[in-house]
């Protein structure tokens, strides 16, 4: 059940696993033995750089979107989140966004934990709202665990590229997946774009991009490569 909460308030915290709040913690769920996970919304956070958005598909009906500068694909650009919870135990944490990218220019944001380093978090999946587990970039199937103590952590988010919206966050110690995504496609492998499914110039087996390296060969639709074609003729 989520707690009465100011979403402008400058910060924010979530019990986690049945740790006890004070009275200066804002809690944004009220925890039970089965309710061991927590989820929370992303313009919740102490945000810098990051607008919010209203949306009526969001939760809460807004989300935060990555400022419009320049790409930041090789460190961190310079707008931040930061997300503050607690853990009563220490736990091997699964974290979870449900995010919106329409294409490959719009795929990515950075996070950390705590003083941890950068880590760049890639996945397109088209027009619609869509849940993924933090991973390395484009390492898509390999979720990514955090092994935490017990005590007080920081999860922050910073810009990659411009265009990126995140609507809510979700973290979970049992390694299950937030309900939610009624897609028939696989992102980012096919995305959903106006309810069809658009698939990637990888996902097609055996395939290649470009106009030099296409020429002569059969040519495939992408939704992430303006020329995308097979490997033979």
């Amino acid at each position: 059940m989520r707690g009465s909460r100011s979403p402008w308030a400058a910060s924010r915290w979530c019990s986690l696993l049945l740790l006890g709040c004070g009275r200066d913690v804002t809690t944004i769920g009220e925890w039970a033995p089965s309710a061991e996970s927590v989820t929370f919304e992303a313009e919740a956070g102490e945000l810098s750089g990051f607008s919010v958005e209203p949306d009526e598909t969001a939760s809460n009906r807004a989300f935060i979107v990555a400022p419009a500068e320049s790409t930041a694909d090789t460190e961190p650009g310079s707008a931040r989140a930061r997300y503050r919870f607690q853990l009563a135990a220490a736990a091997e944490l699964t974290i979870w966004g449900r995010i919106r990218s329409a294409d490959v220019a719009t795929n990515r944001l950075w996070f950390r934990i705590d003083d941890g380093a950068w880590i760049k978090w890639r996945i397109t999946v088209g027009d619609i709202w869509y849940w993924d587990d933090f991973h390395e970039d484009a390492a898509y199937g390999t979720t990514l665990r955090f092994q935490l103590s017990a005590g007080e952590h920081e999860l922050w988010l910073a810009n990659c590229v411009a265009g990126v919206a995140l609507d809510r966050l979700y973290l979970t110690p049992d390694r299950d997946e937030p309900v939610g995504n009624a897609t028939p496609c696989n992102p980012p492998h096919s995305i959903e774009l106006q309810g069809v499914c658009h698939s990637s110039c990888g996902s097609q087996s055996g395939t290649q991009c470009g106009i030099t390296t296409c020429s002569g060969k059969t040519i495939l639709e992408s939704y992430d490569c303006d020329v995308c074609c097979r490997d033979a003729p």
